[in-house]
């Protein structure tokens, strides 16, 4: 089989990944919202991508005989890195828009209370009362909705972070023939 006629493996992986990270973002969903609202699910997804596109980017590898370039092993890394977050990234805003319209007003509830109790409780250092209300006057103006276009750039903007995994994977990876 030539190398032309490979798909890429990064295809076959990345549906492996989405269906991960939509897994996980279930259950995060039904365990725990506050993390599947919270940056933290975006951080879950790439360790979950990273670990999906490591095997990819290994499966061409065993392909090219165990030998790999730089360019060869980011393509597949990197593929499955676009399939499985977007497969996060549409699970959140389906999540937030149409299964559960009301969880972002209950994680900016959340939010306010525990911004509220640290107002009042004055055993925060190096916080000081003015700091709080200000911090807590921004947040009531926070509009934690999440529309298509809001997500898609999150998306685009994180696919640089992506990169940067997917490339630090493919250096890590690549084995070249000794001439």
């Amino acid at each position: 089989m030539s190398n032309a006629t490979y798909p890429n493996p990064g295809l076959k992986w990345g549906v492996i990944a989405a269906v991960v990270v939509i897994a996980t973002g279930i259950a995060l969903y039904y365990t725990d919202q506050p993390t599947f609202f919270s940056l933290k699910f975006s951080f879950i997804q790439l360790f979950i991508c990273a670990i999906i596109g490591l095997l990819a980017g290994l499966e061409k590898r065993r392909h090219l005989g165990g030998f790999i370039g730089f360019k060869d092993a980011i393509q597949p890394i990197f593929t499955t890195f676009v399939i499985g977050t977007l497969a996060g990234t549409l699970l959140t805003y389906i999540v937030c828009n149409y299964i559960d319209p009301e969880l972002p007003a209950r994680m900016k509830a959340m939010d306010l209370k525990m911004l509220e109790e640290m107002q009042q409780s004055h055993n925060t250092q190096g916080i000081t009362d003015a700091d709080l209300n200000d911090a807590l006057t921004k947040l009531k103006q926070q509009d934690y909705s999440l529309t298509f276009v809001a997500s898609m750039l999150s998306y685009f903007t994180g696919l640089f972070l992506d990169f940067v995994v997917a490339a630090i994977l493919a250096v890590i990876i690549r084995k070249k023939r000794i001439a």
